[in-house]
């Protein structure tokens, strides 16, 4: 007993040795990298506790009173464009710096990722996908989507058409007050289902195969859930709600749905193909790529059908139906935006086409400054997967790179960068499409990010 005490005693010594070892050597290669490279710390966030708990919980706090993004502009009004702080236990740098963004998006992009942030948090509501993996997995889902986002599947205004007047038909005729932001919710709804599973699921008719309204509300609450441990980091196995769950279940009861019918579809594919018959997607005119058909073509694998295509019908619905909603939100307080858009599009003497909708400067001036408001995805990070450096925000003057350790987090704001960035300056908070006549941001305006991973469906 007494050798065998001694055996463990000497393998814990040499353990405990060589992890000192490893990290003292870790230790001084990172200090000669850092002075090499002139790299100086940058100001760092008053933290009441070791883990970042603090901040988690003055976030939690902000987030109940709709003000969470408000929250975060104003650490960077106080704390400078680039600050360092820990979030649950994990080290960060938090920026608003271009300079700092298009390092991190674009040049150096392999440096950076983002499955340890997102894949385990999002696992049981999305599945393994475009948003959520690096590396060749995510190679091969941005692959697959690509096709869908071409002019020719974009452009299929016929397609929309239908929807839309289904939606001008629930609109109230004798000028009465009326909510729109659920009618969008089902108008796009119905627009993006017909664009990826290439049939619309009818939300804005009586006849629909599923509660429309259980299904949405249900899809929304399994996204907040999902933003809730994400922002818990390593301590999201304390998230206990039940109601989350059943949430996921109602999300994907959907999803199967029209994957069952896709591979239906993969069985004739197949059939025909063995045959040398006619593809069965030349025979449709009205959908000439559909995603959900496409990606069935390459697997039978029912889950991960299901979890690509959650991934996808959050960007081609959400984020579509949040941004008209916005569009219209600022068109009703200011009137004058509202009169000249509406003359311009008034002014159209040709068929409205892919091409016209582009030629019209002022709406794409409106869009363009609804989205500066209002990101759609107003919070991101990234995690460093080796030493690494951010370009500037060191230093007394800020103006000095940053060493960035390896499993560190790069997190920004694009709501607070579309407010601070100088050229956006004097009047960041209002809604003003005219800016866009003379401004020229660059990696200060970013609503769909940058780089390789820049969003396929902007």
């Amino acid at each position: 007993m007494a050798e065998l005490s001694r055996i463990v005693g000497s393998v814990f010594a040499v353990l405990c040795a060589y992890l000192f070892y490893h990290y003292l050597e870790q230790q001084i290669t990172r200090r000669q990298w850092t002075k090499r490279h002139g790299c100086a710390d940058p100001p760092k966030y008053p933290h009441r506790d070791p883990i970042g708990l603090d901040l988690f919980v003055s976030n939690i706090r902000n987030a109940k009173h709709f003000r969470m993004l408000e929250g975060w502009k104003e650490r960077w009004q106080k704390y400078g464009t680039t600050f360092s702080g820990m979030s649950m236990g994990v080290r960060n740098v938090y920026t608003v710096d271009p300079l700092n963004l298009q390092s991190v998006h674009a040049l150096n992009f392999s440096n950076y990722g983002v499955q340890p942030i997102r894949r385990d948090a999002t696992l049981p509501f999305l599945g393994e996908g475009v948003f959520t993996m690096d590396g060749p997995f995510w190679d091969h889902s941005r692959a697959l989507i690509r096709p869908t986002f071409t002019r020719t599947n974009v452009a299929n205004l016929p397609a929309f058409e239908v929807n839309f007047q289904k939606f001008l038909n629930l609109l109230p005729k004798d000028g009465e007050t009326v909510d729109l932001k659920p009618l969008f919710y089902r108008l796009f709804l119905d627009t993006s289902s017909e664009f990826l599973f290439g049939e619309s699921v009818n939300a804005l008719s009586e006849k629909t195969p599923f509660k429309t309204k259980e299904f949405l509300d249900a899809f929304h609450y399994a996204q907040r859930g999902m933003g809730v441990r994400i922002q818990m980091r390593k301590f999201k196995f304390l998230f206990r709600d039940k109601k989350w769950w059943e949430a996921i279940k109602i999300s994907h009861d959907f999803a199967y749905t029209y994957v069952d019918k896709a591979l239906e579809f993969r069985k004739r594919y197949l059939e025909s193909k063995n045959s040398g018959k006619k593809s069965l997607s030349e025979d449709d005119d009205r959908h000439p790529y559909v995603l959900l058909h496409e990606m069935a073509k390459e697997t039978d694998d029912r889950d991960n059908l299901r979890s690509q295509i959650i991934h996808i019908f959050i960007a081609g619905h959400d984020s579509t139906a949040i941004t008209v909603g916005h569009v219209f939100f600022h068109l009703c307080r200011n009137p004058e935006v509202y009169e000249k858009l509406h003359a311009e599009v008034k002014a159209l003497d040709e068929e409205l086409t892919f091409e016209s909708l582009k030629s019209m400067r002022y709406l794409q001036y409106a869009i363009k400054e609804t989205l500066r408001l209002h990101p759609v995805t107003p919070l991101d990070g990234r995690i460093a997967y080796q030493d690494t450096m951010l370009p500037t925000g060191g230093g007394p003057n800020g103006d000095s790179p940053i060493f960035v350790p390896k499993g560190s987090l790069v997190t920004t704001s694009l709501h607070a960068l579309h407010r601070l960035a100088p050229c956006f300056q004097p009047d960041p908070d209002t809604f003003r499409p005219e800016r866009w006549e003379t401004v020229r941001p660059g990696w200060s305006y970013l609503p769909f990010f940058g780089g390789p991973r820049i969003c396929p469906g902007r």
